[in-house]
């Protein structure tokens, strides 16, 4: 039992376990080659599995968007690990030979966009916890220069309105680090299929009713906002 135990102490040490331990959110954005869904999936598949065999530490969640202008599209992401890990990737050299091997030629990357996780206004946190949702909405804000602050002090005030409302999914807050236009946020909001809005639908600013300094932080910080589909493809994920 001791030697058994001994074994599997080494184990654990040689292959952190990252999930839930940091505020970093990696990204990675795909559009399908036309008609090349199925090869895609195929060798993703594979690309997974040199990531297996390897004992990446890391965890890797998968979704095809579902509605908006970028339907079809395909998104992976490691989230709730420090920013360092990224520096011990495993093996970066052959995960990039395998990736171009087996799914670069069915796909074009369209961004890989890194986040910091605000949980300080999100009122959950799924997928650093591994508990990913069937579906997300998934909406994308665009703030404008120098309104950051603004716009963060209305979210602290949605938040605060969140917590009282009865049936809401959780909501994930994360502002971009690099890898787009700044500034810009992106907001999860939990939900297993279209039922999800039977039981709670509003948007941040519809929860900002009645209070007037939080509207006005809202309404003049914002500079676009889109919103979209996303389901989750657990055949296609690999979590720790």
């Amino acid at each position: 039992m001791s030697r058994r135990f001994t074994l599997l102490l080494a184990l654990c040490l040689a292959w952190p376990a990252y999930a839930g331990s940091g505020d970093a959110a990696h990204f990675y954005v795909y559009r399908m080659q036309p008609g090349a869904a199925e090869k895609f999936e195929e060798g993703y598949r594979h690309h997974l599995d040199w990531h297996r065999a390897r004992r990446d530490p890391l965890s890797w969640y998968a979704w095809t968007i579902e509605d908006g202008e970028r339907s079809g599209y395909f998104v992976d992401a490691s989230v709730g690990e420090p920013f360092a890990a990224f520096d011990h990737r495993v093996d970066v050299a052959g995960d990039g030979a395998d990736f171009r091997a087996n799914v670069a030629p069915h796909a074009t990357p369209m961004g890989q966009p890194a986040y910091v996780l605000l949980r300080a206004v999100s009122t959950g946190a799924p997928l650093e916890n591994l508990k990913p949702s069937a579906t997300m909405q998934v909406t994308h804000v665009h703030v404008r220069l120098g309104m950051e602050a603004r716009f963060e002090r209305a979210l602290a005030r949605v938040h605060q309105n969140l917590q009282k409302e009865q049936g809401a999914q959780a909501h994930t807050w994360y502002r971009l680090v690099t890898g787009g236009d700044t500034a810009q946020y992106m907001l999860l909001v939990a939900r297993d299929g279209w039922s999800g809005y039977d039981r709670f639908e509003r948007s941040p600013g519809l929860l900002l009713a009645g209070d007037e300094a939080a509207q006005r932080d809202m309404a003049e910080s914002v500079q676009s906002a889109t919103t979209e589909t996303w389901r989750y493809r657990a055949e296609l994920s690999a979590l720790h």
